[in-house]
Formats: C-alpha cells, structure tokens, sequence
C-alpha cells in the first residue's frame, strides 16, 4: 500500500473528523442535544466531506459516483462508525449521569469516546475503502476492456 494513499486519506479523515468533533460537540454541550442526536448529526457532517475528499485525494477518483458499485457501499461502512459512535456517547451519557458527573465532565468524556470510536474505525475504514476502490477501478478496467474488443 502506497505510503501517499495512507497520507492523503489521513488528510480527508482529519478534516473529517475536525467537523464531526465539532458538531458533536456544540450540539452535546451548549446546544444540549442528546448524544443519540449528536452523534448522529456530527456524523453527517463528517461524512460528507470524508467521502469526496477520500475518493478524490486517496483514491483519485474522478468522475461520476456510482450509487449501487461506489457510495451504496461506502454508506454501509460508514454505518458501521455511526452505530458505533452512536451506542458509545449514549452509554457514557448513561453512565457519567448515573455517577453525577458535571455537565462540563460529561461533555468533555463523551467528546473523547466520539473521538475513540473514529480513531478505531480509522483503519478499519482505510482497508474496507481501499478494497472497495480497487474493486471498482478493475471493474472498470475489465468494462474497457470488454468495450475495446468489440
């Protein structure tokens, strides 16, 4: 695996992962949201941008996005990350309330464990990506191919 594949789609990840924080946790913190809707929210907000710059930057795809070869299965690794993120916060909310913790307390630790759980799925999502992309491109090579023999 090319080492400018890791480094690109580091990038795409970080500015990801910079909007996805910083809506979970304005809308955790001051907005008050519950964490089921926060993380739910900063995923979107995350997601979006992760996909283009991802396929754009890592795996230098252009062109038209096929719904069913290319974005029906990145949505469902991307899932994955918000199911996760999603029982995650919840369950630290639960608990740090059943402890009585701070409002600020509370923010701060489900802020980490939304963080925790991109960090875990960082590399998880890169090979699942990286083969869906090569999946893609030799697909599109073979369809070439076969259009170039006629």
């Amino acid at each position: 695996m090319p080492l400018a594949k890791v480094v690109r789609y580091t990038g795409a990840s970080v500015v990801a992962t910079i909007c996805s924080e910083a809506t979970f946790v304005l809308l955790y913190g001051p907005a008050h949201v519950s964490p089921m809707w926060s993380s739910t929210i900063a995923w979107f907000a995350g997601a979006v941008p992760n996909f283009w710059l991802s396929r754009r930057w890592a795996w230098q795809r252009r062109g038209g996005v096929s719904l069913r070869r290319e974005l029906a299965p990145y949505a469902v690794i991307i899932l994955a990350t918000l199911a996760l993120a999603t029982v995650t916060t919840s369950a630290v909310d639960a608990l740090l309330r059943h402890l009585g913790t701070s409002a600020s307390v509370r923010v701060t630790v489900a802020a980490v464990a939304f963080f925790g759980v991109y960090v875990v799925m960082f590399g998880l999502r890169f090979l699942l990506l990286d083969r869906l992309f090569k999946r893609l491109t030799h697909h599109e090579a073979e369809m070439r191919g076969r259009q170039d023999d006629r």
